[in-house]
């Protein structure tokens, strides 16, 4: 009986051992992306509640290239790079600017498409031009977010009301309600919210920082992040990337970039 509980014994750890090795294989097929899919028209969900945006079609086209197939991980952005820190995921394919922080601390791409962070006002607003033109305003930012760190800066000289979101829609959805009078925001999802609703918003002339996106990977795992950066230039070359800026700004605000090392 000894013996027998023995062998069934070894048998289930051969079993496990083998469907653990199965999985790994299984899982060298797939390249686990971390999103904030609440950020259009970058990442977010559709109304059939599929995962889509411009980053979304570059993630997909990139681990294809890989021989791989994405697979999208939901995550708040407030918590995002602690879940990469944590192998939550490969990458982050999620809007990330280039930041000197980031650049330090992660292994980053070049960079894939041009952005910067910039001012929305209502349409018919005429008083906010520049950023000293927050002055006693009320404005509204995303938290944790490279547009949240400008604001502190120009909070330093220019006193104005801040308030934050976990979302960047709802701080869209308090203007037109007339809570807040500006919103310092990406410009790739500024120009997204004017194109869909002209009659609410517009961007006006300020332009805060200049701050392409690149793809994020953990420090140590440089190999990755150089055979997707292998199959981004290839993207560049062969015309994927101006055809996927196309499809979701109806311009290509990506050539700009691909030389920015």
């Amino acid at each position: 009986m000894k013996r027998v509980l023995i062998c069934i014994s070894a048998m289930l750890i051969l079993a496990t051992m083998l469907s653990a090795c199965g999985s790994a294989a299984k899982d060298e097929n797939v390249l686990k992306v971390g999103i904030d899919d609440t950020y259009p028209p970058m990442e977010f969900k559709d109304d059939k509640n599929t995962t889509a945006g411009f980053d979304i079609d570059v993630a997909t086209e990139v681990a294809k290239r890989l021989d791989k197939k994405a697979e999208f991980i939901s995550n708040d952005w407030a918590g995002i790079f602690l879940a990469l820190d944590s192998n939550k995921f490969d990458a982050i394919i999620s809007s990330v600017s280039r930041n000197e922080e980031r650049m330090a601390k992660y292994a980053m791409s070049t960079p894939y498409i041009a952005n910067a962070q910039v001012i929305v006002v209502p349409a018919d607003n005429t008083t906010i031009a520049k950023p000293e033109d927050l002055k006693d305003k009320n404005v509204g930012v995303q938290l944790n977010t490279t547009s949240d760190e400008s604001c502190a800066e120009y909070l330093k000289t220019t006193k104005f009301t801040l308030k934050q979101y976990d979302q960047v829609i709802q701080p869209f959805s308090d203007m037109k309600a007339g809570r807040i009078d500006a919103i310092v925001v990406d410009e790739v999802v500024a120009r997204y919210y004017v194109k869909k609703d002209p009659k609410s918003y517009k961007v006006s002339s300020a332009r805060l920082t200049n701050e392409p996106i690149g793809m994020c990977f953990a420090k140590g795992n440089t190999e990755l992040r150089d055979k997707a950066q292998k199959a981004l230039d290839d993207m560049f070359a062969d015309g994927t990337m101006k055809k996927i800026s196309e499809k979701w700004f109806g311009e290509d605000l990506t050539g700009n970039v691909k030389d920015i090392k």
